[in-house]
């Protein structure tokens, strides 16, 4: 499971990435163009801080720390060093274009969303209402929402979730995603929620995808994933 993301969460702008398989995650900007596929991220002096103490603690291949200003980085057995300077944005470009650095999602409480998924069964549909529902693993439950006429790929029309079922919407995708890799996750920025496409992450100027609370109190979620309506 990937750890907790240093300071408060990704700053307006920021996104989380990780190194591949090392359960660490870190808020940082990221250039549009990818390297091979992977991000090239600059970090805030407090996440830099936080990569070279995880690099310290978790990666005896390469030893870091801070030198003035700079980022010291040395390979031990390969003994190459390297000194990263701040840019002019005072950010760091730790591991950019050199390191498998890959868009993530900030730590999820499981148990949580287990919890929530629980109970999802017993959501009910409120006036003008239906229940939809995406058939991923044959036994998923179906959430209430007003559906809107532009349906995009969608069969059911772009469904849209007070947001008390858009958190367990949210529950529900992590769900899928931790059981079939390369799904869309979610987590919430605030009063965001943001959907990461972890297959179309490699490409140049992907970003996660915003839903924002809309003026009528929803979250228009999804518009082109394969909702259907759910029987209810």
């Amino acid at each position: 499971m990937n750890t907790a993301p240093a300071g408060d969460g990704a700053q307006p702008g920021e996104v989380y990435v990780t190194v591949a398989d090392s359960g660490a995650v870190f808020p940082a900007v990221i250039e549009d163009e990818r390297w091979n596929g992977f991000a090239r991220p600059r970090f805030s002096r407090a996440a830099a801080e936080a990569v070279v103490a995880w690099l310290t603690d978790c990666h005896g291949a390469i030893a870091a720390a801070f030198d003035g200003e700079a980022v010291a980085i040395t390979e031990t057995a390969a003994d190459r060093a390297e000194r990263i300077e701040p840019g002019a944005d005072g950010r760091y470009p730790i591991g950019a274009g050199a390191w498998e650095w890959e868009l993530t999602t900030p730590a999820a409480d499981v148990a949580a969303e287990q919890t929530l998924l629980a109970g999802a069964y017993r959501l009910a549909p409120e006036a003008g209402e239906v229940l939809v529902k995406i058939n991923a693993t044959g036994s998923d439950p179906g959430f209430p929402a007003q559906v809107d006429p532009v349906s995009g790929w969608s069969r059911s029309g772009t469904p849209r979730f007070r947001p008390d079922v858009a958190v367990v919407v949210v529950a529900w995708l992590n769900a899928c995603g931790r059981q079939y890799p390369g799904a869309t996750v979610a987590y919430w920025e605030d009063s965001t929620i943001m959907l990461l496409d972890p297959l179309a992450a490699i490409q140049d100027g992907y970003m996660p995808t915003q839903v924002v609370l809309e003026a009528d109190g929803r979250y228009a979620i999804g518009a082109d994933f394969e909702w259907e309506r759910a029987k209810s």
